[in-house]
């Protein structure tokens, strides 16, 4: 911590002193150019000189008025002691360069007679409370920049929040509603009871392992959604069709645990009932930085129900947080037919 501390201060430090450094630079360029190397000398003694001037009288505003006066709306009592600043400043710089750094350096710039007078102060403060104006500019655009990216962080945090969540969710209704498959099969005395048993044991122990890791291979996915589809089948009539086409590599691709497997869950729960044909169809393919995931169930009847708007929403979730600006989702559903794609790119 204390070595945090010490980066952030010297860090700080060295934007400041930055700052300050092209200040110097910018107007000594400004107030010479067109003249010789004397011009230029006697204008970086003079910025050197009254340096601390401008520093203290820009601090003092930045870091005390602004903060103690104008952020409690103290805008009487602001105005008065920016004015008070303003001559004060004002009337420093003027003693200190023509008693000292002009009759040193170059004595045709003292101005002559009283230079002090009021109207003098005024036109020489208010020259001098740009360098005030551009470092408040700059603050306040850090100031936006640190905003806008505790912003980003907290909706990161939040975003992170949600997919647990969904998570949690989500884990819970898949086990039950392959518990019911399993209860249906034992209820009708079905053969194929113990081996959909054996099966779902292997499937939750995966799922189960899958849901403590940020990512997982696709190839694991592509491994559980097979396994998913072998245990729906054992309870299918015959006229049901599920095609799962696999295109591409699919080693060294990680994706957000259960970022397809919900979608290919409702899409079994949407399915109708038997009839003369059922036809339901996964694609999975990938390019050389790109994925692509395509669910379409199709009946000739009307579909079981229709396709949950949340599975949709969690996976733009999903999504959004591993991968902003990045994707696409489309869907597309009818009484009988229902289509989810999904684009990333990688």
């Amino acid at each position: 911590m204390v070595g945090i501390k010490a980066h952030i201060k010297k860090e700080r430090l060295a934007r400041h002193a930055g700052f300050w450094l092209v200040w110097i630079s910018s107007f000594t360029i400004l107030q010479s150019l067109g003249y010789g190397m004397e011009d230029y000398a006697a204008w970086a003694v003079y910025y050197l000189l009254t340096l601390p001037l401008f520093m203290v009288h820009t601090y003092a505003i930045a870091y005390w008025l602004v903060p103690k006066f104008f952020f409690y709306r103290r805008y009487l009592m602001f105005s008065v002691l920016v004015v008070l600043l303003l001559i004060v400043a004002s009337v420093a710089e003027l003693i200190v360069s023509n008693e000292l750094i002009w009759r040193l350096v170059k004595p045709e710039n003292i101005q002559q007679g009283n230079y002090l007078g009021w109207q003098n102060i005024l036109i020489n403060g208010l020259g001098n409370e740009y360098i005030v104006i551009v470092f408040l500019s700059v603050k306040v655009v850090q100031f936006w920049n640190s905003k806008m990216g505790e912003k980003a962080e907290l909706m990161n945090l939040q975003l992170s929040a949600e997919i647990v969540l969904l998570q949690n969710q989500s884990y819970p209704l898949f086990v039950l509603n392959l518990m019911e498959r399993l209860e249906d099969l034992a209820a009708g005395k079905s053969p194929r009871t113990p081996e959909m048993l054996i099966r779902l044991s292997t499937l939750m122990s995966h799922l189960t392992g899958a849901r403590k890791s940020g990512k997982m291979q696709l190839n694991k996915e592509v491994e559980l959604i097979k396994s998913y589809i072998d245990i729906q089948r054992m309870s299918f009539p015959e006229n049901r069709d599920v095609t799962l086409m696999i295109s591409g590599d699919l080693n060294g691709i990680e994706i957000p645990p259960f970022l397809f497997f919900q979608a290919v869950e409702e899409g079994f729960a949407v399915w109708g009932e038997s009839s003369k044909k059922n036809d339901y169809t996964i694609l999975i393919k990938t390019e050389p930085h790109y994925l692509l995931f395509s669910l379409t169930v199709w009946t000739d009847q009307v579909l079981n129900r229709p396709f949950n708007p949340v599975v949709i929403e969690n996976c733009r979730k999903y999504l959004m947080c591993f991968y902003p600006g990045n994707h696409k989702v489309m869907s597309n559903f009818e009484i009988n037919f229902a289509e989810v794609i999904v684009e990333i790119y990688l």
